[in-house]
């Protein structure tokens, strides 16, 4: 067992690895009063492409993930869901992009039941082909809600202008086609490839002893037997620079326009921590830019170039990068060359120490708040893990941020790859060519 401390933050945890290879980390906040405890796999939507240490390839359906994370919570014991309420504990679980986790929480002193539940549930698939096909339409459901939903259906449709074979251009869930053709045979093949030990981390965030919650862990897991694993890696297709479509309209039954303009960056090469470093450099840039930190912005809006719903995001990852800007907005095309001209002024704009100074202090204040929410601490370290790099790391990136270390990121960023997104009234649709 190792202790690992951050007496700056005045955070402990402690890390081990079971036998099977299953990592465990039990954070410990003896001042707490609940427990939260999470099993996660590194495994996401963007996993369609895999390949094994032995050089076996694997290519799997959209939405497979989402699939399993159903399927899991059926088990020929029951209900699950209604086992952890009657041990008071709520629990839960969530696919992204990259991974798939399992949680619960509870203020219960009796851990060791719902943890083993946690492991038991998650650590056994029991599927059959009925139950499969009867899935399918409960999430065909699910994700039609979700295409029904505007603002939802604008960033699925602007990822899908955007990029030609990275997985973002997914959604999460799949389409209902990739549902539809999901089989029982590929659900267990993906669920025995990705749901390892070896390939798993187990987070308990608890004031409980230590010892004792790593000894109710490797008791379970001793009882088990798994095959031998042989390592996994997510592959990509090779994504061209250019977008899709510069221009996508869509008429939905909505009373006002949207629209979204989508910049499709090179993908960065580079470690995780400078990758981290970048984000966070190109992210203050732009809030301090696009934002009401701009003396120009209530301009902006006196002026109808922008709506309060006008939004602005970006990520650097390590297969992707993007800005993307969102608006309500009655005139899509003079949307667009707005952006486009604030963004070559942007360039060549330095953000304030002082602006940078307020961005930080506010940030550091989030990721600290993180280390008092129980789900917070479990969620972050997990994706931490994927991502390479730890949430002390960031708080470290954050904190010695230049403004020459931002406009290093942003002087050289070319805005041609763009494409424009808009999401119309079905009354007055009409075709822009």
């Amino acid at each position: 067992m190792n202790r690992i401390e951050y007496k700056q933050f005045k955070e402990v945890f402690y890390e081990d690895t079971c036998d099977n290879g299953l990592k465990v980390v039990v954070w410990h906040k003896p001042l707490f009063k609940s427990t939260s405890c999470l099993f996660g796999t590194p495994f996401g939507s963007f996993d369609l492409q895999q390949k094994t240490d032995n050089d076996e390839y694997y290519r799997f359906k959209s939405g497979i993930a989402h699939f399993l994370e159903h399927k899991l919570f059926e088990s020929e014991e029951g209900d699950i869901l209604s086992k952890f309420s009657e041990l008071g504990a709520n629990v839960n679980a969530f696919t992204s992009y990259q991974e798939t986790a399992y949680y619960f929480n509870t203020s219960d002193e009796d851990i060791e039941t719902p943890l083993n539940l946690l492991m038991d549930f998650v650590q056994d698939l029991s599927i059959t082909e009925e139950s499969v096909e009867k899935e399918k339409g409960i999430i065909t459901q699910e994700l039609m809600m979700y295409l029904q939903n505007p603002d939802s259906r604008l960033y699925f449709e602007s990822f899908k202008s955007m990029y030609h074979t990275n997985p973002l251009k997914e959604d999460i869930g799949g389409s209902p086609e990739s549902v539809a053709l999901i089989t029982k045979e590929e659900l267990e093949e993906c669920y025995n490839l990705n749901y390892h030990p070896a390939n798993m981390t187990l987070i308990i965030v608890t004031p409980m002893d230590p010892e004792r919650i790593f000894k109710i862990v490797k008791e379970n897991q001793s009882k088990k037997t798994f095959d031998k694993f042989n390592g996994i890696t997510r592959l990509y297709s090779k994504e061209p620079e250019y977008v899709v479509e510069e221009i996508k309209e869509i008429n939905m039954d909505i009373s006002e326009t949207k629209c979204s303009l989508g910049i499709k960056l090179p993908v960065i090469k580079t470690s995780d921590e400078e990758r981290v470093k970048k984000d966070w450099a190109l992210n203050f840039s732009l809030e301090a830019y696009f934002s009401s930190m701009n003396p120009k912005y209530q301009n902006w809006l006196d002026e109808k170039k922008i709506t309060p719903y006008f939004n602005v995001m970006e990520d650097i990852g390590r297969e992707h990068s993007f800005i993307l800007f969102t608006d309500n907005h009655e005139n899509p095309k003079e949307f667009k060359d707005f952006v486009l001209k604030e963004l070559n002024r942007f360039k060549n704009t330095y953000i304030s120490e002082k602006d940078l100074k307020t961005l930080k202090n506010r940030t550091l204040g989030q990721l600290l708040r993180g280390f008092n929410n129980l789900e917070s601490i479990s969620v972050g370290y997990f994706r931490d893990s994927i991502n390479g790099v730890s949430s002390f790391s960031s708080l470290n990136i954050v904190q010695n941020l230049s403004v020459d270390d931002c406009m290093n990121e942003i002087k050289d960023l070319d805005f041609s790859n763009n494409s424009l997104t808009i999401i119309k009234s079905s009354s007055n649709w009409k075709l822009i060519t």
